[in-house]
């Protein structure tokens, strides 16, 4: 009974831990997660499952380590914002896998997306192909639609 209690303080301090370090690093990581927040996310569960595992690893252990992660994160963040460089290597590009109403397959075989996730993109925004001007996929993974802007004629119609 003594082993279980001391395994749910820990597992309570390590979740309120957690928490902290998660709102800590902001809502964009969390919101929009790009390979290097979403290593993150996998580590700090990690760590925290380290400190829950038994009674034996120091609790301290995974709490720093838990830390450090979301320190390290939010320093990349920030960098991120001050050095566009920085960003383009630990976020990377978009890619533009639609010019003009036509669907660059080069683009999406490379990065590994189905004209179906395409199609499935297109219907949700309700835009047939024909009329994007532009479509790309974020590093994100997000895929992003451009309208074709519609020309209107200047004379009013009877």
């Amino acid at each position: 009974m003594e082993e279980l209690l001391t395994l749910l303080w820990r597992t309570a301090l390590l979740w309120l831990v957690a928490l902290l370090v998660f709102r800590m690093m902001g809502k964009r990581t969390l919101a929009k997660m790009g390979p290097f927040d979403f290593a993150v996310i996998i580590m700090i569960g990690e760590a925290v499952a380290i400190g829950m595992e038994d009674s034996q690893t120091p609790l301290i252990n995974a709490i720093g380590i838990t830390l450090l992660l979301g320190i390290l994160q939010y320093a990349l963040t920030w960098l991120n914002v001050r050095f566009r460089w920085l960003e383009k290597l630990t976020q990377g590009n978009p890619s533009v896998i639609v010019q003009n109403g036509q669907v660059d397959s080069r683009v999406l075989k490379k990065e590994r997306v189905s004209m179906a996730d395409l199609n499935m993109e297109l219907r949700k925004n309700d835009i047939p192909l024909k009329k994007v001007q532009e479509a790309r996929l974020e590093p994100t993974g997000d895929i992003t639609i451009k309208k074709k802007s519609s020309k209107k004629n200047g004379g009013s119609q009877g």
